[in-house]
């Protein structure tokens, strides 16, 4: 009994971590009594409920009965999310009760003991009940301590229960000086009381042992017995828990013990109530065992989709495969459940995820058949969310399941005559591309009273996830010319065009005050005077240069504080900071010299001009063109780098062939050399000689001016066999790779576009929901100084207030599309609980998707439009073949009869 009087460890920050875990969050809000808080994160994740904390050695329910500052209305909010009231302290076996007396607290012992009063005799393991605990380490002069004892003893607590010292409640009340109050309160009680505990112990026997009997049928699948036992009514020990730890309904559901199952549930049983030692809940065992009848009875005591335990779907899929077991039936009794509910709370059920962060179809797409992938995918299963392995279900499904699903996005009124008509609707459905939305609740003073599903809003999440895994692989390439895909690259385009244009306006400033300040001031070494106008352009031009060179610096580190990786992996940043270092060289260097300002000023303009091409290229429209310079320059200097061995070698050997002085000269044939203008120093060292090679690549050789005349024959052959081999062969073999790498983009220009434009807005988007505090530093912080303050989401998202306009859902659409492909492609402004997308003052802001997507939508209405009515034209044939087959066995009746008519009446 070290840990008694309240001499408990206290709730201390002692994590190395910066961020508070989920079971730190949920004792904070605990000892807060933050009741809202409690809910959401228990809602999130069960199993935090049944966690048992290190520095206290229990779970957060007796900690909430044991801590002075947590209120009773907490205990009640703990008890009614399925807290187990009979969890007890592995020492001396100290159950919640036991805990709320020894604090003295008659509103958490009234909530306990309205919660399960059944248990009110629980002894711990000396032997004392709840009584005896407040009399011995409750606080006497508490206003609350008679009425624990009132309450218990009218609850009906044996008050003459003794414990292993032999004592009753009423003697350690005398020891303590309260005896004659405990006697009172017996007393009052009145003489009708006095044998009710010993009743009501006896009755609690009776259970127990009527438990274990029904336990022991269970476990022999006797389900008859089962059933008959008791006559039939089983109320009240219907959630009995037997010495495996395991209720009566958890045994049932294991042994697939269907009429038994029902039996409980009729009687009453909890489907949610888990036993002391087994923490797996009725409806997830059924799901593992696959029965399908079972999990019908379960889950049909949930009123609402949002109730059912989470893992449900999770566990059926991932044992879907197995032949002795119904986990069809159990999905396809689950997905009846579900399906007809409204459409955010199937997404968000169907995107559970468990312990690795393996979301349904990440199981179904392993394990199950196409159609039940399929169904998943229609109902909002998506293919975004990555598990603990960064693993996202789209990378292990097939393209043409995938095709199929996009051509199912496309959705119509399949019997609507008007599908020429401009007022035909064709709707493009993204549900499946967007990664599941994660979910928060609002702060309300009265959680009761409003609806948790009715608080609870969606976070913005990175869109193109998918389709940017899409775009690097070259099994899903082509399905980016898909017009779902298309349609949302376009509307995301028009969310973040606005960033492109703000950036591209700011660069252009930029590089144009950077070119203005060199020629005005910097490399201006014109010995006249400068004119007024000149000294003005000088001094504005220096004072835009600094001023958006400190806003490129911010820009830079806020891209390498949110995604270092990403950063340091884009060859295009690389020249941003060779050009930060050289614009700020100009800019600090106080006095340099005149060579040192050409260097950098020649530099400076070159990797402007560079870094403005390719900025532009992030425009759709120039898109094509950057990628074209960039692949053939890729392609061009690796197959250089490949053949660099043989240019340095002629290079070398040219210097070794026409170095024309193999000796020190003299004075006199120094100055003869000098003065001879013939004379070619191209090959005189061996760097000169690499740099004339280069050169000789382009063409130009100057063969008039090199030495042949020393070594005729060796000179002449190397000379014509680089001609050959460099010249001729390697230059026209670069010539025809660029011409085939141009082609080749030239007729993919439509998928390059596409694929240029998913990385710009994946890039984009990564920026602005990114988290601008590295994990890794702030760890290391957090072990340092434990008191740092913790952050409640974890993270830092500067750009979060530009995202929000940047995203598309739920903001702008409700994860669909409406257009009209006979009106131009025309689309559909969002409802009226949405912001409208426009572009452009009221005359302009209509916007049409493109003719090659509209015709391609066509292209997927009509068919599906055909091959419906060939399915109706075969279930047509199909009734009129049986049909005929009915009309012949009548017409074989009739001639039966007729015969038979025509034997009697002969």
């Amino acid at each position: 009994m070290s840990e008694l009087n309240g001499q408990i460890p206290k709730f201390n920050r002692t994590s190395s971590k910066i961020c508070a875990t989920p079971e730190e969050e949920l004792l904070e809000a605990v000892l807060n009594n933050n009741t809202i808080k409690i809910q959401q994160l228990i809602n999130k994740n069960e199993s935090l409920i049944s966690y048992t904390y290190p520095d206290y050695g229990k779970r957060i329910l007796l900690i909430a009965c044991s801590e002075e500052a947590v209120q009773a209305k907490t205990v009640e909010k703990l008890l009614n999310l399925r807290a187990n009231p009979r969890d007890h302290t592995e020492d001396d076996g100290w159950e919640a009760l036991h805990w709320a007396a020894q604090k003295t607290d008659f509103g958490t012992l009234d909530v306990l003991i309205r919660k399960n009063s059944g248990d009110i005799n629980a002894a711990d393991q000396y032997g004392s009940n709840a009584l005896q605990i407040l009399v011995r380490h409750g606080k006497k002069d508490s206003p609350d301590f008679l009425k624990c004892a009132e309450l218990l003893i009218k609850k009906g607590i044996d008050y003459n229960h003794v414990d292993n010292k032999q004592k009753t409640a009423l003697q350690w009340a005398e020891r303590k000086g309260v005896g004659d109050d405990i006697k009172n309160i017996i007393e009052n009680a009145g003489n009708a009381r006095t044998q009710l505990p010993q009743q009501q112990m006896n009755n609690n026997l009776d259970n127990d042992k009527i438990g274990g009997r029904l336990q022991q049928y269970l476990l022999r699948g006797d389900e008859d017995s089962f059933i008959n036992s008791h006559g039939g009514n089983i109320r009240e020990i219907v959630d009995y828990c037997g010495e495996d730890g395991s209720t009566l309904l958890q045994t049932g559901c294991s042994k697939m013990l269907n009429r038994a199952v029902k039996h409980l549930l009729d009687n009453g049983a909890d489907p949610n109530l888990i036993g002391s030692k087994n923490s797996t809940k009725p409806i997830l065992i059924a799901a593992e065992h696959g029965s399908s009848e079972i999990m019908k009875d379960l889950l049909e005591k949930y009123d609402k989709i949002q109730n059912i335990p989470k893992g449900v779907l999770g566990t059926i899929l991932k044992y879907i495969d197995r032949e002795y077991h119904d986990n069809k039936g159990c999905y396809r009794v689950f997905m009846d459940k579900i399906k007809n509910g409204d459409l955010d709370e199937v997404s968000l059920k169907l995107n559970e995820i468990d312990d690795n962060n393996n979301t349904p179809i990440h199981f179904a797409i392993r394990y199950a058949d196409q159609d039940i992938i399929e169904e998943l995918l229609s109902l909002g299963a998506s293919l975004g969310p990555k598990n603990r392995y960064g693993v996202m279900p789209i990378q292990d499904l097939q393209p043409e399941t995938l095709e199929k699903h996009l051509d199912n996005c496309v959705t119509f009124n399949m019997k609507s005559k008007k599908i020429d008509k401009e007022d035909f609707q064709v709707k493009f459905n993204y549900r499946s591309l967007i990664p599941p939305y994660a979910k928060s609740a609002h702060a309300y003073e009265d959680c009761e009273a409003i609806d948790l599903q009715g608080r609870i809003e969606k976070e913005l999440v990175a869109e193109t996830e998918v389709i940017f895994f899409m775009s690097k692989s070259s099994e899903f390439k082509h399905l980016l010319k898909h017009p779902v895909i298309v349609s949302f690259l376009f509307m995301k385009w028009l969310r973040i065009q606005w960033l492109f244009w703000a950036n591209l306006a700011f660069y252009v400033t930029f590089a144009l005050s950077l070119v203005v300040y060199i020629f005005s001031d910097y490399a201006y070494f014109n010995p006249e005077e400068k004119s007024n106008i000149h000294v003005i352009f000088s001094k504005l031009s220096f004072a835009i240069l600094v001023l958006t060179l400190l806003i490129l610096v911010i820009r830079e580190l806020f891209q390498i504080s949110v995604a270092p990786l990403k950063y340091f992996k884009n060859f295009e940043n690389y020249i941003e900071i060779i050009l930060i270092v050289i614009t700020s060289m100009m800019v600090l260097i106080k006095s340099p010299s005149d060579d040192t300002r050409k260097q950098l000023s020649s530099l400076s303009i070159l990797l402007a001009a560079f870094e403005l091409v390719l900025m532009l290229g992030q425009h759709p429209y120039f898109s094509t063109n950057v990628v074209m310079l960039r692949t053939v320059s890729f392609n061009f200097f690796k197959f250089l780098i490949w053949y660099s061995l043989l240019i340095i070698a002629f290079a070398l050997s040219f210097y070794l062939l026409f170095t024309t002085h193999t000796q020190p000269l003299t004075s006199i044939e120094l100055k003869n050399d000098t003065d001879s203008e013939d004379n070619d120093k191209s090959f005189e060292n061996p760097g000169r000689s690499v740099f004339k090679t280069i050169i000789m690549l382009t063409g130009e050789f100057d063969a008039s001016d090199l030495n042949f005349e020393t070594f005729p024959v060796v000179s002449k052959l190397i000379f014509v066999l680089f001609i050959f081999m460099i010249a001729i062969i390697l230059l026209n073999l670069l010539n025809g790779l660029a011409v085939s790498d141009t082609q080749m983009i030239k007729n993919d220009a439509e998928l390059v576009g596409h694929i240029a434009r998913a990385e710009h807005i994946r890039y984009v988007e990564s920026m602005l929901l990114g988290n601008i505090l590295p994990s890794n530093i702030v760890h290391k912080l957090r072990g340092i100084c434990c008191c740092l303050p913790r952050s409640h989401n974890r993270e830092l998202k500067v750009g979060k207030l530009f995202a929000v306009d940047a995203c598309l859902f739920p903001k702008y659409l409700n994860y669909e599309l409406t257009f009209y492909p006979n009106k131009y492609g025309l689309i559909e402004p969002g409802s009226k609980d949405q912001k409208i997308i426009k572009r452009g003052c009221a005359p302009c802001a209509a916007i049409y998707l493109d003719k090659d997507t509209v015709r391609r939508t066509n292209n997927i209405v009509h068919a599906k439009r055909d091959e419906a009515n060939q399915n109706g034209d075969d279930h047509i044939k199909k009734l009129e073949l049986e049909l005929l087959k009915l009309q012949d066995k009548m017409d074989g009746i009739y001639h039966i009869l007729k015969s038979l008519n025509n034997s009697s009446v002969e």
